[in-house]
């Protein structure tokens, strides 16, 4: 639809949601770069179907979305440099489809305005690229919210096959998070409810519920079938799930704290201080969005406006008490849904400044929004970037030092960052906490040993100090700061070189 205004045409929104689109992979490719390594979670879901080596254990509470996205390419290439682009293009494809959806309801600007709130903020631009589950949830809220609203509301199209549509991406989703699923569509079909006392509104109301819960029955089918083939049942597999599980606790400090990064934080102290610059922008990013959904209201677009702030708060609530560590990528979703009604507050506000004082004064405010979010965005993206590229450089480094030395596959990495060493070396991967001293060996490593394994244990510094069954494994430098390896038969195979460099026998 084109926006008309009297002796005026403006550029469509859909036109402006393509560029929205196209600037958020530009800036993607150039602050994040292709060559960002890869993290931990990475590894082991980009392992499961990994051309070049084992795949990593699989731990019970993941979901098998991300390694089926991924698939495609690391079947065939291990180049994180393609992975990344990859899945640049990937995601800002699926930003503008997932927003798509949303223009015959909030036709006009508000579409294109809040998919570029949302993909200027730090974690969408951070994990658009990454092999993570976040971003394809957050973008399924997003789609799953506006099929929902376009299947009950009167008048407003959505095609003969939005049910199935709407059944399939509930299944879909829920590859990637089937808890967080399960919240969205229980919230999305409470609302809907709220629906059947008007009869407009109940025959369409009725199909919507129908449809998202066939969805979430097959969802969970999927899960349980998934359970009882690679686990044993749905208990054990629960119980492997949640056996990381701390006491249900609140972490509104925690996210509070984190509103600017690091990536992940276990206590306030390494989420650092409070951002007055973070406090700001939440505050802001709230405010507009309670402006813009009283407002929907009060117009009488009471589904609109209620159906994208319940599921946010919803998943935001569920992550704000939670027993797990906090990481600012759980609110992805949230902050998805909220983006729509902050840019409806947006709206909002700019008409009534332009109508009751100057324009100038509508054009300065929306400058200072644009300003203050894209500025404060990107030193927080380019902050948490910088400070985890050398980590993550540094790993190919001590893989590439690895080769050097010699090892033969079957090949399995223990210790620090092990998985993702593991996968530039297309071994298997046990890990072990960084920053740590190595624990007593786990049983399996030293029986992998005898089993004909090349058996490579990754450390800095005196981290195998614990490790007493290990000073028997020639002990190889790896690098200038400290990097060492332990290998169980690195001479043996045609790939060990005479006499390596750093080789420091039985140390």
């Amino acid at each position: 639809m084109t926006v008309l205004v009297p002796g005026r045409r403006r550029v469509s929104p859909g036109l402006l949601l393509s560029i929205v689109a196209l600037c958020y992979a530009a800036v993607q490719f150039s602050l994040v770069t292709t060559a960002f390594g890869i993290e931990w979670d990475e590894a082991v879901y980009i392992s499961q179907f990994s051309g070049k080596g084992a795949p990593i254990a699989f731990h019970a509470s993941r979901g098998w979305g991300t390694p089926l996205v991924v698939a495609p390419v690391v079947v065939f290439t291990d180049s994180i440099a393609v992975l990344r682009a990859y899945l640049m293009v990937l995601s800002s494809l699926l930003l503008f489809g997932a927003f798509r959806i949303w223009l015959p309801i909030r036709p006009g600007y508000t579409v294109p305005m809040a998919a570029a709130l949302f993909a200027a903020c730090w974690p969408t631009v951070f994990y658009g690229s990454e092999a993570m589950p976040n971003i394809f949830t957050a973008l399924g809220a997003v789609a799953l919210t506006g099929l929902v609203l376009r299947a009950v509301i009167p008048g407003v199209p959505s095609g003969r096959a939005a049910l199935a549509v709407t059944a399939g991406l509930v299944v879909l989703v829920s590859l990637f998070r089937p808890t967080d699923t399960t919240v969205i569509v229980l919230i999305l079909a409470g609302v809907t409810a709220c629906t059947l006392l008007s009869p407009g509104h109940r025959r369409r109301a009725v199909g919507v519920i129908a449809a998202l819960g066939a969805g979430l029955l097959a969802a969970w089918g999927l899960w349980t079938a998934d359970a009882v083939r690679r686990y044993g049942g749905v208990a054990e597999r629960m119980e492997l799930a949640t056996e990381y599980f701390g006491p249900y606790r609140w972490l509104a400090e925690h996210y509070l704290r984190a509103l600017d990064g690091p990536v992940v934080c276990s206590t306030p102290d390494t989420c650092g201080p409070v951002s007055a610059g973070g406090v700001a922008w939440a505050t802001a990013l709230l405010l507009l969005s309670a402006i813009g959904s009283v407002t929907l209201w009060k117009r009488g677009h009471r589904l609109v406006s209620a159906a994208p702030a319940a599921v946010a708060l919803g998943i935001a609530g569920a992550y704000l008490y939670h027993p797990l560590l906090p990481h600012p990528r759980y609110l992805l979703p949230a902050y998805g849904l909220l983006s729509i009604a902050a840019a409806d507050g947006v709206l909002v506000v700019g008409a009534a400044l332009r109508q009751r004082t100057r324009a100038a004064y509508a054009v300065a405010f929306c400058g200072l929004l644009a300003v203050g979010h894209l500025g404060s965005q990107a030193v927080y993206l380019l902050d948490n970037v910088g400070r985890l590229t050398p980590g993550r450089a540094q790993d190919v480094v001590v893989a590439a030092k690895v080769k050097k030395i010699g090892y033969r596959r079957p090949c399995l990495v223990y210790g620090w960052h092990a998985p993702q060493i593991g996968h530039h070396l297309g071994c298997e991967a046990a890990g072990a906490s960084g920053g740590k001293a190595l624990p007593a060996t786990p049983r399996h490593v030293p029986l992998k040993a005898a089993n004909g394994y090349s058996v490579i244990v990754v450390y800095r510094g005196d981290a195998d100090r614990a490790a007493s069954d290990l000073a028997a494994w020639p002990r190889h430098r790896l690098t200038s700061n400290d990097w060492y390896a332990r290998i169980s038969d690195g001479a043996a195979g045609p790939a060990a070189p005479p006499g390596p460099v750093g080789y420091e026998p039985g140390l």
